[in-house]
């Protein structure tokens, strides 16, 4: 009550008095007026926060005034504790509570009853503007919310942290062929893939736990169709979640041409391989031919043809792998990456073997490309898939078929 302003209206000025010394404990500023329409304008030019109206006045009753301050946009929502003395019948009393009495008091009444009832009211007026605040402040995020959900050009939900839909935007309707009439207040879980719905779910749960925005890459709706999703948690003004903007982006056309630009290198990596392995079976069989001269030298002939031999597989190698490795990481971006983080104990030998078992080639292909005899490549393989802890070919293939795929 502290700080409040009352506005007291009574055509008697010894009741105005006597009001004035029973409210005297409460620290309010005391108002006066002395019929109906000095109310009006004292209401208008001070804003009361309560107006103690007596019923039976001259010039304008207190029913009348009540009518009138109740039309106008400035005093509408003052609250009117209505004084009776006469008319107190409940048929009366009914008539002023339907005018907009917030209250009544029945003379005669003593300082106490006029104290609480005065209390009660500002107190009760008092959370009623907290609580039209807090609507506006909530009407006009909403407000905000839906314009940004209708700007966005993807399919966009808001729903409460139960999974209530409260908002969509029309992309939202296009994707599930459903008018948004018909989904607002359903649980928004129920349109998802039923074998995805516990993921859903699950993500929520972490979003309102960890309160950080995040993405992820799943199939939502029937038709195979894959996208993006984000979602944002939307807060109070007291800095609790109250719900969660979700946005859909489609990325199947995307992936769609991306995989088909994947696959258009993959299959110009094996081609160059297969190039590659023919140059190296014809280097093979030159070194293979230079080295019959070894019965027709001398000793330093032979020593001769072993180095040059030796440095031509040596180049040939390194050139090999560095165009190779190139066309693979290019291919297959993410491999040697995932491959380390897994098994970053592999040496860097064994990580090209694995690359090229990636492509499904043979001991004998391997052998051919790296200078090699396909019994060393087998032993290789033996001695990678226990370090890999596999126990068997198929399971080497596999894992490396299933790594960054």
């Amino acid at each position: 009550m502290n700080n409040s302003t009352l506005l007291l209206v009574d055509d008697e000025p010894l009741n105005l008095m006597l009001y004035g010394k029973m409210l005297k404990d409460s620290n309010s500023q005391i108002i006066t007026a002395v019929n109906g329409q000095d109310c009006l304008t004292k209401a208008n030019e001070h804003l009361p926060d309560l107006i103690l109206l007596d019923w039976n006045m001259p010039v304008m009753d207190g029913l009348r005034t009540l009518e009138i301050l109740k039309k106008e946009e400035a005093t509408k929502d003052i609250p009117v504790i209505m004084i009776t003395g006469v008319m107190n019948s409940s048929e009366n009393l009914a008539l002023a509570m339907e005018t907009g009495a917030i209250d009544f008091l029945k003379k005669p009444f003593d300082k106490l009853e006029l104290n609480a009832r005065v209390r009660n009211v500002l107190l009760l007026t008092e959370t009623l503007k907290t609580l039209k605040q807090q609507y506006g402040d909530l009407e006009e995020k909403n407000r905000f919310i839906a314009s940004l959900i209708t700007s966005i050009p993807h399919p966009v939900i808001y729903y409460s942290l139960e999974g209530i839909l409260l908002m969509c935007n029309a992309f939202f309707e296009q994707l599930l062929g459903i008018d948004k009439a018909e989904l607002i207040g359903k649980s928004v879980y129920r349109y998802f893939l039923s074998e995805e719905v516990g993921f859903h779910v699950q993500k929520d749960i972490e979003l309102i736990q960890n309160r950080e925005t995040f993405f992820y890459e799943k199939s939502v709706v029937p038709g195979g169709r894959t996208f993006i999703i984000s979602k944002n948690l939307v807060f109070n003004d007291q800095d609790q979640p109250i719900g969660i903007i979700t946005v859909f982006t489609d990325i199947s056309d995307l992936r769609k041409a991306n995989e088909e630009l994947l696959n258009v290198k993959k299959m110009e990596l094996v081609s160059g391989t297969l190039q590659l392995m023919h140059v190296n079976e014809m280097n093979n069989n030159l070194i293979a031919d230079l080295t019959k001269l070894n019965p027709h030298t001398n000793k330093e002939g032979r020593e001769l043809i072993r180095q040059i031999s030796n440095k031509f597989k040596m180049n040939m190698t390194e050139q090999i792998w560095i165009d190779f490795e190139s066309r693979f990481e290019n291919a297959f971006d993410s491999f040697y990456k995932v491959l380390h983080e897994k098994y970053p104990n592999l040496t860097p030998n064994e990580r090209k073997l694995c690359a090229l078992l990636r492509l499904g080639l043979s001991s004998k292909d391997i052998a051919i490309l790296t200078f090699q005899n396909p019994q060393s490549i087998d032993v290789a393989r033996y001695r990678l898939r226990k370090k890999l802890n596999l126990a068997s070919e198929d399971n080497l293939i596999d894992f490396l078929l299933m790594v960054a795929k």
